[in-house]
């Protein structure tokens, strides 16, 4: 199952400083959503105020057609769930403990584990390539090894609507891809809706079905890759001077920047 969720008039302010200028996105059921864009131009806190995360000064955002902020938050918890940028756990934490809360949302203080509650945190290791670590501790792992177990905790979630910010910051090219890969495989076999930050534009064209090109607060450009992924687009979003390719093997747009725009 999936679920959508959409901003409207999405007003945020920052110390007096407006972050997000009546943003407006609709996010369908069923898709993945990549948001670009420079450093500072409010990716991070439109994300943010969708996961309810932030309240907005002006507009609303609505879950399956109901205002957010109205929802019980543990009726949110189980529809959504939220990776943020660089997410921290306390120490001593083991993989399979972190991952077991993931299934917080779907109980109540005084239930106790279940197995079917062991059954979905171990399949969720698995499936993200963890099982074997199970016992280990959070912090022994690699860098791409902790990502997967958070987002293995976000799918003992079982959420409808997965946001994340910036899942493969600080990861190599190769586990960025296989970060990436696990998340459209569960969009693919589970059809959950993702929403998540990149920086990489190649990477964003690659995975995503649609882009969201922000800049100063505000949406420039929404739609396919075809449509975003233009170089006259990425001049009005990055400042940036670039030749947009196909990659002939998946047909998708390749960035090659060549430096600031004039």
């Amino acid at each position: 199952m999936s679920s959508s969720v959409t901003g409207e008039g999405l007003r945020v302010v920052y110390d007096g400083d407006p972050a997000l200028h009546e943003v407006s996105l609709k996010v369908e059921p069923g898709t993945v959503t990549a948001v670009i864009g420079p450093n500072g131009c409010g990716k991070s806190t439109l994300l943010r105020t969708l996961a309810r995360l932030l309240k907005p000064e002006a507009g609303v955002v609505t879950l399956d057609g109901t205002d957010i902020n109205r929802m019980p938050s543990r009726q949110v918890a189980q529809r959504m769930g939220v990776l943020p940028q660089s997410p921290t756990a306390p120490d001593s934490l083991s993989v399979l403990d972190l991952v077991a809360r993931g299934r917080d949302p779907h109980r109540r203080w005084y239930d106790q584990w279940s197995a079917q509650d062991e059954e979905i945190s171990l399949a969720a290791l698995e499936r993200c390539g963890l099982l074997d670590f199970a016992a280990r501790d959070l912090d022994s792992l690699s860098g791409g090894q902790r990502q997967r177990a958070w987002i293995a905790m976000a799918l003992a979630q079982q959420p409808r609507l997965l946001l994340l910010d910036e899942p493969t910051t600080y990861l190599d090219v190769v586990h960025q891809i296989e970060v990436l890969d696990l998340l459209r495989s569960l969009h693919a076999e589970a059809g959950t809706t993702i929403v998540m930050v990149l920086h990489d534009l190649t990477m964003a064209a690659r995975y995503a079905d649609r882009l969201v090109a922000m800049r100063a607060g505000k949406v420039i450009a929404d739609g396919g890759f075809a449509e975003v992924m233009v170089s006259e687009v990425l001049a009005r979003v990055f400042d940036l001077d670039c030749d947009v390719i196909t990659d002939p093997r998946t047909g998708r747009p390749v960035v090659l920047p060549h430096g600031r725009a004039r």
